[in-house]
């Protein structure tokens, strides 16, 4: 009994003291998301609105690629346009502004998976049209200097900083917790560890995985498989709004490669 007693005692100081903890990095967090919105050091985040608005936030990006993802390096995140193409002129209209989706990496390549290029653009890279851009730029013909995008005997990339050059990810990773609907979450966590706390808050766990996107529902048991996760279950879908958004957490190589925020208009 006194066993069973100190055991009782044990768990219910862990669970206040991961509370604690949990309810500090929340309370710390610069990106606070929910189904209704975000916001970013307190201020609102200008999804459906000019690029500008953005840099408000966050400064001007450091690099671009077209007029189609900006990249802040310095801070871990990106801003995609999804409705848009390299071949499209950059335009600040709400009806274009809507595509706008937010990354939150925290992995790059620089992280183990990167450096192996596990993580998820990696594996969707053309390395064909990189070698060719390459060639194009430095007037190389032939094969010369190609070996500079091969992968060594370790796994690794052969030149990690060419590659980083024809690649969307930071140079830096987001280094803090975020907050999506209360529940903590940072660098490095787990899908298990993830679903854990937001069980602790009552919240649905993230366990809607759509790997193939033919909206059918590949979810098994959550053990960190390669995909994007999230909280198909809404309990609101934010009546007072015309507007949502969808927090999405991508697993690659069993990493947390990044938190993508996607904007839907009810309208649409």
């Amino acid at each position: 009994m006194k066993i069973t007693i100190t055991f009782i005692l044990i768990t219910l100081l862990m669970s206040c003291t991961e509370n604690k903890a949990q309810k500090t990095e929340v309370s710390n967090a610069e990106f606070s998301l929910s189904d209704c919105g975000g916001t970013y050091k307190g201020k609102p985040l200008p999804f459906g609105k000019p690029i500008e608005e953005w840099e408000k936030l966050f400064g001007k990006p450091t690099r671009k690629q077209y007029d189609v993802v900006f990249i802040w390096d310095n801070l871990g995140v990106i801003i995609w346009n999804v409705g848009t193409t390299k071949d499209d002129e950059y335009s600040p209209d709400y009806e274009i502004r809507k595509y706008d989706q937010l990354y939150i990496f925290f992995s790059n390549l620089d992280s183990p998976s990167g450096k192996k290029g596990k993580l998820k653009f990696v594996d969707e890279f053309d390395f064909f049209e990189a070698q060719r851009k390459y060639q194009e730029k430095h007037k190389i013909q032939g094969t010369q200097n190609l070996e500079l995008f091969d992968i060594n005997e370790n796994g690794e990339f052969q030149n990690i900083e060419l590659i980083k050059q024809f690649l969307i990810y930071p140079a830096l990773s987001y280094k803090k917790s975020i907050s999506i609907d209360g529940s903590a979450i940072n660098p490095g966590i787990s899908l298990k560890e993830l679903n854990k706390k937001r069980k602790s808050k009552d919240l649905e766990i993230l366990s809607f995985r759509d790997n193939n996107l033919d909206g059918n529902n590949q979810w098994g048991d959550t053990k960190e498989e390669d995909g994007e996760y999230w909280n198909n279950e809404k309990r609101d879908m934010c009546p007072s709004q015309s507007t949502f958004i969808r927090n999405i957490a991508q697993f690659s190589n069993h990493e947390l490669e990044f938190i993508k925020v996607e904007y839907y208009d009810k309208n649409d």
